[in-house]
């Protein structure tokens, strides 16, 4: 069998990511991830998958993916956890949605670093409060980089990065990260996507994101993401290429409407 091995800082971080793998494999055991060969000190052995990344031309159908892997994760696990606290099961501790965020967050925003935010610290917090009251998803760095496609089936890799969620965030990454890697996206595209996501969790009966929850998600990635800008394929900063129709939300409902 031919492999792929990843290799990781350290011993932590390589049994971290195979807790991911195991936890990914248990709550959505009909979408497609490499195998584990064989566990090395620092490092896995992956079954080999031939494919090629995610484009902007995908994004409609990973959205689609994404919101099929959502609402099972939350139906066959997530319906029991939290938001604003870590959730343990089989043996897997999935941090709550604000670790490692809301201090992150604060310093990027503080450093004057994010260009053209449109979130303050004090909507950051709003939206953090909100989020614990939502069902929970998780989010696994959607980026397009985390896919591989072939004509019959999009694969999910990369298990470094797992935490919960609210449903949509890691949408939010996927358009973010799409868009700083190739550019500004048709914002019908965008539209598509967030449609094609909603529809899952929506068949089950959950709320799924709002177009105001999907800015507001944005605009976190933007933060979060704005320190990678000239790395890892990411080229375009997210202020020059969000469509406007996302700071016209954020700026007209938060007028009337405080999370």
């Amino acid at each position: 069998m031919r492999t792929f091995t990843k290799t990781y800082a350290d011993t932590e971080v390589q049994q971290r990511a195979l807790a991911n793998h195991r936890w990914i494999a248990r709550t959505n055991p009909d979408v497609r991830i490499p195998a584990v060969v064989q566990v090395r000190s620092i490092a896995i052995d992956f079954e080999h998958l031939d494919g090629r990344h995610g484009t902007a031309d995908d994004l409609v159908r990973l959205a689609d993916l994404l919101g099929h892997q959502h609402p099972t994760a939350h139906t066959r696990e997530l319906h029991a956890a939290r938001l604003d606290t870590p959730h343990t099961s089989g043996g897997v501790t999935i941090p709550d949605f604000a670790e490692g965020r809301r201090d992150r967050l604060h310093q990027l925003l503080a450093s004057g670093a994010v260009p053209g935010p449109t979130l303050t610290h004090e909507a950051v917090e709003a939206w953090l409060k909100q989020a614990a009251t939502m069902p929970a998803a998780f989010y696994k760095d959607a980026n397009p980089r985390n896919f591989l496609i072939t004509d019959a089936v999009v694969a999910v890799i990369d298990f470094d990065s797992l935490t919960l969620a609210p449903f949509g965030y890691d949408l939010a990454k996927l358009v973010v990260s799409t868009a700083m890697t190739t550019g500004p996206l048709p914002e019908d595209t965008i539209h598509r996507a967030v449609d094609a996501y909603n529809r899952h969790p929506r068949h089950h009966g959950l709320p799924g994101c709002s177009r105001h929850e999907f800015t507001a998600w944005c605009e976190f990635h933007h933060i979060l993401t704005a320190p990678y800008l000239g790395t890892n394929s990411y080229q375009f900063s997210w202020h020059h290429v969000r469509p406007a129709w996302t700071t016209d939300i954020l700026r007209h409902v938060d007028k009337e409407w405080t999370p």
